[in-house]
């Protein structure tokens, strides 16, 4: 084969792996050597893996014990994955991209999700740099360094997942595996041009999983197709019914679905990335039908009662920590940290009653429409240093713009799916958001699909090589 093994998306590495036309091993090789040339300059790992060789030769091992009536033919023979260093492996200790824990906690175990892709067959390449705890959206962290933007090394990468979106991107790797409270898949996902799904809340075992918020916390692959995204799931979620429905969702007609546009999603957009979301409407509206209007209750208390339970429930989780150690945080989340202990019950009530309506809210629509268009985010990503993002000329905060249309879908537990729709004059990705209703992760997979075989979006690399 010509083709550089770690330019080729996942299910074409499996496919290849299966027919032998690529090992294990030569993917890993490749994959070792371009990770060796692009991590210095864009921080995507925590810690690289040293055992990548072995466990591809460990796959290599048993697909040459199988036969042609072995019923699980390992999905993922051979696939480089990195994992966010926010997930427990037994092999590696995990940092949560923090000092809290000293050089990270140690496991005897996997967590389940990780579990999940050594037994289909997946290579661990290495844990992935994150915005410390989780606790942010750029990813710039003030213990490991900010993990840089493929597409312009000067600018931030999204988070809280920026490295996974960064190891994606440049190609480091056919998939990661993210953690999404606020958007933490699909910030970094649009920042970087890839694609980034946030599954239904408990479709994905969070267990194992250092915690930033227990309720609004989630696990969901990053890939660079759609298609990729659907496979990935289906190991992730541990159900072979529901991996075969997901898979055959990416080749399903779109035709009947019925659209629908909140202006919730489009007040206070960059013009750059309201221009490239409309034109990539106008797709989806020849493959599906006119988009409708559709009204939601409370998206717009989603943002504010996010903050607080993810606060609150942040310093419940590291209170001793921050009391013993207060400088193994970095000053930025220690503040935030700080303000999370503020909080007060009735606040937290008041939240969670806002979730509750936002979850009818939700409901309400859906039985109107079957999957609503949207921004990923607010704004472009701005450069390393910088504190805020610009708006249409105007200065906004980052934590803000980058939250404010991926919060509601966190609260509500709905399926998210952030998928490349263009780019900004200067170069940057922009992503566009496909929402479904809970459980219906087979309606944003199927449309997301669709639109990536009308476009070319997904399929364009960073100026790297």
């Amino acid at each position: 084969m010509t083709t550089d093994p770690a330019l080729l998306d996942l299910r074409t590495l499996v496919r290849s792996v299966h027919t032998r036309t690529l090992s294990p091993t030569e993917i890993a090789d490749t994959t070792l050597r371009r990770i060796a040339r692009l991590e210095p300059e864009l921080n995507a790992f925590i810690r690289r893996s040293d055992t990548v060789r072995d466990e591809a030769r460990r796959v290599e091992r048993i697909l040459g014990r199988r036969t042609a009536r072995t019923r699980d033919p390992l999905p993922l023979a051979g696939v480089p994955i990195s994992i966010k260093d926010l997930i427990l492996t037994r092999n590696a200790p995990t940092t949560a991209g923090s000092r809290t824990f000293g050089e990270g906690l140690t496991s005897t175990h996997d967590a389940p999700v990780v579990a999940r892709l050594r037994r289909a067959g997946a290579v661990i390449v290495g844990k992935t740099n994150l915005h410390e705890i989780a606790m942010g959206v750029t990813t710039v962290n003030e213990h490991f360094g900010a993990s840089r933007n493929p597409w312009d090394r000067t600018r931030i990468a999204g988070g809280s997942s920026g490295g996974s979106a960064v190891a994606v991107a440049a190609r480091m790797g056919a998939a990661s595996i993210g953690t999404d409270t606020r958007g933490s898949i699909r910030i970094p996902a649009s920042c970087c041009g890839i694609t980034g799904l946030k599954p239904t809340r408990g479709l994905v075992p969070t267990a194992d999983v250092i915690p930033l918020s227990w309720t609004l916390d989630h696990v969901g692959p990053m890939t660079r197709t759609v298609e990729d995204a659907a496979l990935l799931l289906g190991v992730l979620a541990g159900s072979t019914q529901r991996a075969r429905r997901w898979l055959a969702a990416v080749d399903a007609p779109v035709r009947s679905l019925r659209v629908g546009l909140s202006p919730y999603y489009f007040t206070d957009v960059d013009a750059e990335i309201e221009r490239a979301v409309r034109e990539a409407i106008a797709v989806i509206e020849r493959l599906a039908g006119p988009a409708r209007p559709v009204a939601i209750e409370g998206l717009g208390e989603a943002q504010p009662a996010s903050a607080v339970i993810t606060g609150a429930e942040a310093i419940a989780y590291h209170d001793a920590r921050l009391r013993a150690n207060p400088e193994g945080f970095g000053p930025l989340v220690r503040q935030r940290l700080a303000r999370g202990a503020e909080l007060t019950a009735m606040a937290l009530v008041q939240a969670e009653r806002a979730r509750a309506a936002l979850g009818e809210g939700f409901a309400r629509a859906f039985r109107e429409v079957d999957v609503l268009v949207a921004p990923t985010v607010a704004a472009l990503p701005h450069r390393i240093g910088e504190h805020a993002v610009r708006i249409n000329g105007r200065e906004a905060n980052t934590l803000d713009a980058f939250t404010r249309l991926n919060s509601p879908q966190s609260m509500a537990g709905l399926p998210a799916l952030s998928i490349p729709c263009g780019f900004s004059a200067s170069g940057l990705p922009i992503g566009m958001q496909l929402i479904a209703a809970h459980g219906r992760d087979d309606v944003v997979l199927a449309l997301g699909a669709a639109y990536q075989r009308e476009t070319d979006w997904h399929l364009r690399r960073p100026p790297i090589d």
